[in-house]
């Protein structure tokens, strides 16, 4: 009985110096107590408590099933271990111990909260939601029911009951910044940037040093053609990436800074906060001569997206009789004739969108995926961690994410020797390999209207000269739009033609600016949005297209070449900085690649005052695309095949 007492006091001190901060001391003094007496439920889940503290996820859970072993009613043992559980993606398991504790506990809500979270993980939406409700019967105040319900529904593209579920979680609980940041992730992906930005705004009231919500704010005010703080947001970032501090996601920074160096930090940051997963190892699946190569596509855009009319070509070409062709689609499903005919190119094409991570992992391991290419990276609808568990022996980063993605799972990335110069290598965790021409996939064809515009259908004055971009909003950066004032101003009789603003403020904000530039704002001139194949035909209407600087146009810079278009780019540093000049170097217009903003201004007003020039280029343009490699979607993917090739050998080897 004294031995007893002796050890409870010690347990008692042990738990206060556990209390004070003191981990590592109060572990060694419960270790040792353990020794004497190993089946104390007290003693074992304060050695649980602290394991988990120190991150080692599998010994806490080990000592938590030690005391819910002893103690069958241990309700904050069956809560520990099930969130454990839960952290570690054994999901199914956490489920099974969350159910323990409702026996012990029948209301308890934040049981059945825990449950909808462990289903939302695994994709069973109809159970997920089930929980969640049942979690708000018994507690109607439970702000964690109602984010994990939003969670679902924006799953479920349901981005209207998304926000107001996470609107319910914020009323209940003002400070909850995990609500905040699903909200303003929802109402971005419905259009609704004012309200938004408002939310990044209110996250950094709430918390300035919240991960990635000063890179999520100016991200959204780039949208909307807000500059407000332009320089002072960018000299922020880079602050906080040198500091190794979650500033910005991967993508965002490539619209605002031109520096592989701080693209490359700015991945790994991203990587190790996002990816903490150990690599699974993965047998090698050597092929015999007789066997064909298992080609994994992993994508969420086999739909109306730039990376499918891309691609299209390549899927079709590829050598069936060498290569097994998979797509692995985890975005919103496309239907249509066009969209049957492309999946028909593959040896079969999956629905993976309600898989869980665990789940297409398991697929793609035996299904025997040799090369894994991930056409996506960190743009939207993004699986990546499913790599960092790895799917394939071969993993590569093709096409989606003009970047390295910091991350020592992915193997390879596809380029070309000038999108990533050989002494800017350093900056890729990834092996580059270059295409023998442009690393884009541009297919011959595009599915295009026969209706052709006059200027007059789309509101263009008839004589005028149309510098034109068609970029995404994000990607106008304020000095490069100075710099298309300045070329105005020096052109007469010359617009600038751009794509609509999703919100109409963004327009406002640019003819703002335009007007702050001396620039009459009718000289700014909206395009409207358009499907695809009459979207095209508005490129023959232009003169001269102005990139943007430093994410150039890509699909974009393809499209504009292929309808006769010139287009006028600055080459910077980075991989998305480049891209333009890549392509126009497919077509022998290396004439139209500058190297600095000014040369940029002085070409562009040039050619603005000669527009006989402008019609030469245009011939030319016309006369090179029938021989261009470019265009040449046969000897591309069989460029691109060759370097499949090339890599199962060595990993044969």
């Amino acid at each position: 009985m004294e031995k007893l007492k002796n050890l409870n006091t010690s347990l008692d001190d042990a738990i206060n110096i556990h209390k004070s901060g003191k981990i590592d001391e109060a572990l060694n003094i419960y270790l040792k107590l353990n020794q004497e007496q190993n089946s104390n439920p007290k003693l074992l889940f304060q050695i649980g408590n602290a394991y988990l503290q120190k991150g080692n996820i599998e010994l806490s859970i080990d000592y938590y099933k030690k005391v819910t072993e002893i103690d069958k009613s241990h309700f904050n043992g069956f809560n520990n271990l099930g969130g454990a559980l839960a952290t570690i993606g054994k999901y199914a398991d956490a489920i099974d111990v969350f159910k323990k504790i409702l026996n012990i506990k029948p209301e308890y809500s934040d049981a059945y909260s825990n449950i909808g979270n462990c289903y939302l993980f695994l994709k069973k939406h109809k159970s997920a939601i089930e929980y969640f409700n049942k979690a708000l019967k018994y507690n109607k105040k439970n702000f964690f029911a109602y984010s994990g319900l939003g969670s679902v529904f924006k799953e479920l593209d349901d981005d209207d009951q998304a926000a107001l579920n996470y609107k319910e979680a914020i009323k209940i609980k003002p400070d909850y910044l995990i609500a905040y940041d699903n909200l303003g992730s929802s109402l971005s992906a419905q259009d609704k940037l004012i309200e938004a930005k408002k939310v990044f705004e209110k996250m950094l009231i709430l918390d300035p040093n919240y991960k990635y919500v000063l890179g999520r704010l100016v991200h959204t005010k780039m949208i909307l053609s807000d500059w407000s703080d332009f320089n002072k947001n960018n000299r922020d970032l880079i602050k906080l990436l040198n500091e190794d501090r979650k500033a910005i996601n991967p993508f965002a920074i490539l619209g605002l800074i031109d520096s592989p160096e701080h693209h490359k930090k700015c991945s790994e940051i991203f990587v190790s906060d996002k990816f903490k997963d150990k690599e699974l190892k993965i047998n090698k699946y050597p092929k015999k001569k007789t066997e064909k190569i298992k080609i994994g596509y992993f994508s969420p855009d086999f739909r109306n997206h730039p990376m499918l009319f891309l691609m299209m070509d390549t899927f079709k070409y590829h050598d069936k009789s060498k290569f097994e062709v998979y797509a692995f689609s985890f975005g919103p499903e496309a239907k249509g004739e066009f969209y049957d005919e492309i999946k028909g190119f593959f040896t079969k094409f999956i629905n993976v969108r309600n898989l869980s991570d665990k789940d297409l992992i398991e697929l793609s391991r035996q299904m025997k995926i040799d090369i894994a290419i991930d056409l996506c990276a960190y743009t939207a609808y993004s699986r990546a961690k499913i790599f960092s568990s790895r799917v394939a022996p071969i993993q590569i980063n093709y096409l989606g994410y003009p970047g390295t993605m910091g991350a020592k799972f992915m193997d390879v990335i596809i380029a070309d020797n000038i999108v990533i110069s050989e002494s800017d290598r350093k900056f890729y965790t990834e092996r580059v390999v270059n295409l023998p021409n442009c690393y884009q996939a541009c297919p011959k064809n595009l599915p295009m209207s026969e209706k052709k515009f006059s200027r007059g259908d789309v509101g263009l004055p008839e004589e005028a000269i149309v510098f034109c971009n068609f970029n995404a909003n994000f990607k106008n950066t304020p000095y490069m739009f100075s710099a298309w004032t300045n070329i105005i101003k020096k052109v007469p009789n010359s617009v600038l033609w751009l794509l609509k603003t999703k919100e109409k403020i963004g327009m406002e904000n640019i003819c703002d600016e335009a007007e702050k530039a001396g620039i009459d704002r009718n000289r700014i001139i909206f395009a409207e949005f358009m499907d695809r194949e009459f979207h095209l035909r508005r490129y023959e209407l232009a003169d001269l297209f102005l990139d943007s600087f430093p994410y150039n146009a890509h699909t974009t810079s393809s499209d504009a070449i292929r309808m006769g278009l010139p287009i006028l780019t600055l080459k910077g540093k980075s991989f998305a900085s480049r891209v333009s000049a890549s392509i126009l170097n497919q077509v022998n217009l290396n004439e139209l690649v500058t190297n600095t903003i000014t040369e940029f201004e002085e070409k562009a007003i040039t050619l603005g005052n000669n527009k006989n020039k402008l019609i030469e280029i245009k011939e030319t343009i016309k006369k090179i695309i029938p021989h261009s490699k470019l265009f040449d979607s046969l000897t591309f993917t069989k460029d691109l095949e060759k370097i499949y090739q090339e890599l199962i050998n060595e990993k044969k080897n």
